[in-house]
Order: structure tokens, then sequence, then C-alpha cells
């Protein structure tokens, strides 16, 4: 065979496998091979054959001849067919799962054509891999990050097949991440890149990533009109691996149809497929799981616990820890449906710990739905409040990746009346949907808190919320006090009755006992019709006692007695009600005080101190101002039906500003702001605080820092007071020997009221 026939040969391999035709490549390499011409080329067929062995599945043949060829173009220094053998055989490692050696390959390859052959496209090429390997490993930030780089060097440099084929492979990636609504984008970039690169095998992925993530979404007609014309085209081109997803997607549909017949002969088939081809691949372990999702269904959950073992070990082997984290819940339900509850419980708990440990958001979520719905079928309250608090967990997931199907699914199993996709997009919560660290789940009663500690507490009453538990909520006056009240009063039992909020500070002092117990007609002068206090009206609900510090002495006992017994008598009645409620206390000052001072009763203290909460001031939490306002300002203009633009670093300014008031005043304050802009109009920051505007962010930070000092320090005053029963001389001593005319100085300047810390007897 001549020179230029040799080369015109090798031009149409390689333009056969452009187009895919992966079996008509390798037919002609060996032809060339048994040929015995241009044996100076055999490196070069022979990397033009790893190719075709990788179009179709043949990973065992491609590992054994690329170890073949590499020891021999290392020493004839053939460095560009070195470069493309190392890629191809750490490929094809990375599919038989021998993750070791595919990164060793890989990097190799990198090296080879970064170093010595300065060939950017090839580099890339190998660097997707790299991000592929850590995909399959579960390392699935790792994943983005290499991809993320590969696609900016792609794009600067015009390298437009790699620049859509890692647009393929990081929507992967975001899909098992959870970052769901990135992924159209990048598909939709991608097929541009492939179209223009004529790039039909890429195209066919592509077509199946989507088909999977309108599947996840809950689009499955839309997901199955992909599907099977793509599992046609596999057929046709021979795309065995290909063939094999294609037929795992629509078994997934069917799944989620609850046509599990129709779905386990899909898994057979692709099951099939994968053993033929990489009998220890990747594709093993989800085929074991959604299999044996299957066969529980059908009623068969031992061959699912043997399946679902094949699954850990192919997984465990291959490092992947998403398809590990995914495989322990199918393991957990197989468990249980054989009559192991206790055993499904613990292995449901250890896939959920590896769910959060490795950030697997979509498993992690179905996990705890499982797990929830599970517990709340048990009969001891603890285990239905830990249930309870998993699904809340799972709801916030799922709410966060915006599976609107799955939120309003675990909904039902919280007992919530389901909502409507609308409510989700209101203009007052479309203002934060945006803010990464959004606790979506508190937001649907209204709690709007990008905080950790506003987040613990809220899912402190999660938990609780099933119980009888009495609540205490601590924390400035305008934190948000009674909203978390009303929060818990919706989480529980109790929420369709009725929530009574009372302010004890508000109510007569002559007419207390009256208004928490009722009484009858006569009972006293004025009383000219029967009434029904408080406590009865709480009835079955939830009393949610604001400011509970305030409450006189003669009425904590006669509450402290209700709450022990659950027998009410109103005023001027003989006969006593029974009632059952739980009470939620909130107050703005130290309880534990009040009781070292004889202000309040230890005993009703320790019967209202269950369970506590403690709402830090909004000053400490800047992230929450940021939010807070952009919600009450979405909030307040569509109420005001005005269109307001706000100037830049309006932001920084609130949260300068140290808001005695809490959220009740920055609520007030933008209020007042956008009442009196006119419409259209840009607000401008001098609208803001009119009494802080000669002031600078530095000099208001410099103001909140000495407020926060002065509080600590009137807060130690106070406390060297009360523990000295008011004695100025001995509380002086023993803060730091300080004079006693210090002291008193100090008292005046602070505005300490003696009532503050004077013991009653």
């Amino acid at each position: 065979m001549k020179p230029t026939s040799i080369h015109r040969a090798l031009a149409e391999i390689r333009d056969a496998l452009d187009k895919g035709m992966y079996k008509e490549a390798l037919d002609y390499c060996e032809r060339i091979a048994e040929s015995g011409h241009a044996p100076e080329l055999a490196g070069r067929i022979g990397a033009l054959k790893l190719d075709a062995f990788a179009g179709l599945g043949r990973w065992r043949e491609l590992v054994a001849l690329g170890s073949t060829l590499i020891a021999g173009l290392a020493s004839n220094r053939e460095s560009e067919t070195l470069g493309r053998v190392h890629g191809l055989t750490g490929f094809a490692y990375l599919r038989l799962g021998e993750i070791r050696l595919a990164e060793r390959h890989l990097r190799a390859a990198i090296h080879v054509y970064t170093w010595d052959l300065d060939d950017l496209p090839a580099a890339l090429r190998q660097q997707r891999r790299l991000g592929l390997l850590y995909l399959n490993m579960g390392l699935l930030r790792q994943s983005c990050s290499e991809m993320e780089t590969a696609i900016e060097i792609s794009d600067r440099n015009s390298c437009t097949p790699e620049s859509g084929i890692l647009r393929v492979n990081l929507a992967v990636a975001m899909s098992k991440l959870g970052t769901l609504e990135r992924v159209p984008g990048y598909l939709d970039e991608a097929d541009e890149f492939l179209r223009s690169a004529s790039r039909k095998k890429w195209l066919l992925l592509s077509s199946l990533v989507r088909a999977n993530y309108l599947r996840i979404t809950g689009h499955l007609t839309k997901a199955l009109e992909l599907l099977v014309p793509s599992l046609q085209m596999t057929r046709e081109q021979n795309y065995s691996r290909e063939e094999a997803i294609a037929l795992e997607y629509i078994g997934d549909c069917h799944l989620a149809k609850r046509e599990y017949k129709q779905a386990l002969e899909q898994y057979e088939g692709a099951l099939k497929i994968a053993e033929a081809t990489a009998p220890d691949g990747d594709l093993i372990p989800e085929l074991s799981h959604r299999m044996g999702e299957t066969l529980i269904r059908l009623g068969d959950p031992n061959t699912a616990i043997l399946l679902c073992e094949r699954g850990f070990r192919v997984a465990r082997a291959l490092g992947d820890r998403y398809e590990e984290c995914a495989t322990h819940r199918v393991y957990a339900m197989a468990h249980r449906a054989a009559g192991n509850p206790k055993r499904a419980l613990r292995i449901i708990d250890e896939g959920i710990d590896l769910g959060r440990q490795y950030e697997i958001p979509y498993e992690l979520g179905r996990a705890l739905t499982w797990a929830g719905e599970t517990r709340l079928q048990e009969l001891g309250p603890d285990e239905q409040a830990h249930g309870r608090q998993q699904l809340w967990e799972a709801r916030a997931i799922f709410e966060r990746m915006g599976l609107l199907p799955w939120v309003r699914s675990v909904d039902r199993l919280l007992g919530f009346e389901s909502q409507s996709e609308t409510t989700l997009d209101q203009p007052n919560t479309s203002a934060v949907d945006n803010l990464g660290d959004l606790d979506r789940g508190a937001l649907r009663f209204g709690i709007v808190t990008c905080n950790r500690k506003v987040r613990e507490a809220v899912e402190i009453l999660q938990s609780v919320a099933p119980s009888q538990i009495p609540v205490l909520i601590t924390g400035e006056s305008g934190v948000g006090k009674e909203l978390l009240a009303q929060a818990l009063h919706q989480m529980g039992p109790r929420r369709k009755e009725p929530f009574v909020p009372v302010n004890c500070g508000a109510i007569s002092v002559n007419l207390l006992d009256s208004e928490f117990f009722g009484h009858e007609r006569g009972a006293f002068t004025g009383a000219v019709s029967s009434r029904e206090g408080l406590l009865a009206s709480s009835h079955k609900g939830t009393l949610f006692l604001d400011e509970v510090g305030e409450l006189p002495s003669q009425v904590q006992a006669a509450l402290l007695r209700v709450l022990e017994t659950g027998e009410l008598r109103a005023v001027g009645r003989d006969d006593v009600r029974k009632i059952e409620l739980r009470i939620v206390a909130a107050t703005n000052t130290r309880l534990e005080d009040l009781v070292d001072r004889g202000l309040f009763r230890q005993d009703l203290f320790y019967r209202l101190n269950g369970i506590r909460v403690t709402i830090p001031p909004l000053r400490e939490r800047e992230e929450d101002i940021r939010a807070l306002f952009r919600y009450f300002w979405s909030q307040a203009t569509t109420t005001a039906k005005k269109r307001l633009t706000i100037e830049d670093g309006v932001e920084t300014v609130l949260c300068a500003y140290d808001w005695p008031g809490n959220v009740r005043e920055l609520r007030h304050e933008i209020a007042r702001v956008v009442a009196l802009a006119p419409d259209t109009s840009l607000v401008r920051g001098e609208s803001f605080l009119p009494q802080i505007q000669r002031k600078d962010i530095a000099s208001l930070r410099r103001d909140r820092e000495r407020r926060d000092e002065v509080a600590e320090e009137r807060l130690q005053i106070l406390s060297a007071l009360r523990a000295h029963r008011g004695n100025k001389a001995e509380a002086a001593r023993s803060l730091g020997g300080m004079k006693r005319t210090t002291l008193i100085y100090k008292i005046e300047r602070l505005g300490i009221r003696p009532d503050e810390y004077q013991v009653r007897e």
C-alpha cells in the first residue's frame, strides 16, 4: 500500500469515527494492520482502534491494547499518540471502575499534551475526563470546578467541540449537585456548539441528559418524547452504553408513573448491556437500586436486597458516593418490606449521613422523605417528632432545588393543604429567591432568614411541633417572637385549632382573672354577660403568652395550676372545666433574673421553659437585614402599587445601623419611605433613617460597637446589684474594686432603675 493510500485510509478512519461509525472504523484498522504495510504507523493505527473500542464500549479490549501500545510509544518518543493512548486508556479504566488507574493515565495524558505538545484542545479533552472521574467518585463540587475551568479555557480559545461536550458533562454534575435551574441553559449552549461541530453522538448524550432533567422535575411525558427516538438512534448507531442509559431513563419514567412491570423490563435490558460491556462499571450500581425499587413494588424485597448489595460492592469499589447514597434508600425500603423495620431505619440514617457529608441534595431529600414518612407511622412520639423533622429538612431541600412536585408530596405527608404552584412566586417572595442561604422551609410561614441561628431555631420548633411540650422564645422586642410562635402552631397537629395571642403587659391588672379564666354573668360589677376566657378559647389549640415576665404573681399561681391539672374555673362559677392546650411563652427579659428577684415564680418558670429558643437581634444578622429589606420592600411597593428604583449602597447603610427596634423598626421604616416616595422615582439613601444622615457608615458601625459595650456594662452592673440584693458598696467591690461613688455615677448614666435590681422579700 502506497504512503498516499495509507494516509488517505487514516483520514477515512478518522472521518468514520467523527460520524460515529465505530464498527466500520475498527474493520478498516484491522485490514490495514493485517496488510503488514507501514509498520511505522502501528502506534497511530492502534490509537484509532482505541477510539473505535471506546465508541463501541469495548473497554477491556481497549485497556489491553492501550497498555501494550504505551510501552512502545514511550520508547519511540511518539508524544502525540502517547498522549492520546494515555487518555483513552484512562477513560476505559474509568468505565471499568478502576479509579486510581484511570486518574493516573488521565494525568499522564494532560502532562503530555500540555508540556510536550502544547496541544490545548487535547489537554482539555483529558481535563474533561478527569472531571468525569470526580463525578463518578461523587466529588461533585470538584467535578464542577474542573469542568467550569476547562469551559472557560475552551471558550477563550474557540475549541468548539470541547466547549459543547464540557457543558453536557457539567449539566450532569449540576443535576447531581442539585443546581437544577442551571441545567437547561448549559444544555442549550452545548447543543449550539455540538451542532456547529457536527457531533451527533454528543448531541444524543445532551438529549439523554435533558430527558433525565425533565424526569427529575416531573415532566415525564416530555422526557419520554425525547427518550424514545434517542433509544432508536443508539441502536442504529450501535452505541451500547448510550442504549443502556436510554433504557434506564425510560425505566425511570415508568417507575415514576407506577408502571412497575414496564420499568423492570427496561432496567433488565439496560443491565444486560451493562454486564456485557462493563460488569463492574458505573452503570451497575444505579441499575441495581432502580431494579431493586421496582422489585419491592412488585413484592420481591429479597431479590431487591441482593441487587442492592451488589450495587454497594461496585459503588464502593468505584468510589461512587452518589450511587452509594441512593442505594441506601432502596436497601432500607427492601429490609422494611422484608419484615425488618429497625434495621431499615438504621440503614436509611446511614444513607442520610452520607448524603449530608458529600452534599448530594436530591438523593438526600428522597432518603429524608422516606425516613420521615416511615417514622410518622411509628407509635412512639419521639420517632414521630424525628420523622417530622426529617420531612421538614427534605422539604427545604426540594424547595431549594425548585422541585415543586416533591414539595407538594412532602406537604401532604406533613398534613398541609397542597399549594398551587403560583404561591411560591408571589411578589414579596420573588425578591429573595436569589439568596442562596435563604431558608425556604421557614419562608412558607413568613419567616425570612438566611441566618444560621434563626434556621436552627426553626429546626428546633419543627422537631417539637408534634409534641405538647411548652416552648419559651426569648429575644429583644421586635425580633419576631410571635411569628415563630405562629409557625410552631402551623407545624403541629393543632394548626386547625385556634392560636390565641396574649400580650401579658397590655391587660389591665383588675381584669386579669376575667381575661384569662372567663366569668359568669353577674360575677362582678359590669359583668352583664358571660364570657369565655383566653384559656378556654385556646382549648385544643395554642395560647401564646407574649412578655410573660409581666404577669402579676396572683395570675402566675392560677396559671400554674391550670397547666398542672388541666382544670379551669371561670370567675363566678363553682364547677371546673377540663381543657387541653399548648403554651408558648415569649419574653425580652431573662426570666431567671426575675426568678432570683422574686418577681416570677420558679415553678412556673420551669413549667414554661420546656424547650427554649433564642432569636438574636437584627444588628447581629446583617444577612437578614438585606433579605428582610428586599422582602418588605417588594411587599410595600406591591401594596402601594408603585414602581420604585433603589439607589446603590442603600443596603450597606441599613446594615451599618443597629436597629434597636429590630425587624419591626425595619418594616415600619420601609413602609414610611415607600409611602412618601413618588411613583416611578429613584429612592436615594437619604430617604432612609433621617436621624443618622449626617453620619457615614464607619461612624454608624462605631456607634453600634459603643452601644454594645454600654449594654454589656449595664448588664454586668445589674448582675452585681442583683447578686448583692441592691447593696451598692458590695456590688462596687465585686466589680473589680470599683468605688461606690463611681458605681452610683454609672447607675445614673446608664439609666438603671431600682425596680430592675431590687429583690422582692
